[in-house]
């Protein structure tokens, strides 16, 4: 983190909740943000050996003005991975990625941000998708209710999203661990 610590700030508790900018503005690759990730942590537990991190999963992105994260039917193909898939064959991936086709690595990346944190003493994993994305038997949805834009929730995301950190945070202090 480059120094970037501030001396003497000693919570017990981290939040890190990095990573869109990275894969969308940036072009980064699934890989390239796990390890920026895990860097942090890893800087933050460095200095920090007593404190818990928790590393809030990547938001969900809205890929379409319906909300549509992803068909989950029975027999139906998730079309944004196959079109993923396709065009790192066609080797026809833009360096900056739509929103559209960012899903498949938001839930690639959340799934091993989830396993490390299951694996590592003192770091948890916070998955925001109980807060903006419904499921239904045929699709996941982001809740657009909670959004100000196709990537940042609004006041009432917000609030939402604060009140399930509250909870997990209060599990979290309340359990010591």
């Amino acid at each position: 983190m480059n120094g970037e610590m501030p001396f003497g700030l000693n919570p017990k508790v981290w939040w890190v909740g990095i990573g869109i900018n990275d894969l969308s503005i940036k072009g980064c690759s699934e890989e390239v943000v796990l390890l920026g990730i895990l860097r942090v942590v890893e800087e933050i537990q460095n200095g920090n050996p007593d404190a818990i991190v928790v590393i809030n999963s990547i938001l969900p992105v809205r890929r379409n003005e319906e909300g549509l994260l992803e068909h989950t039917g029975k027999n139906h193909e998730h079309e944004a991975l196959k079109k993923k898939e396709k065009n790192m064959m066609d080797n026809e991936m833009d360096k900056k990625r739509s929103h559209e086709d960012l899903w498949p690595s938001i839930v690639s990346i959340n799934e091993e941000l989830s396993k490390f944190s299951s694996k590592h003493h003192g770091v948890k994993f916070f998955n925001a998708d109980s807060v903006f994305v419904e499921e239904d038997e045929h699709a996941k949805r982001l809740n657009l209710n909670l959004m100000h834009d196709a990537v940042h929730p609004n006041v009432a995301g917000h609030k939402k999203w604060n009140n399930a950190i509250k909870k997990r945070l209060h599990e979290i202090l309340k359990d010591g661990n």
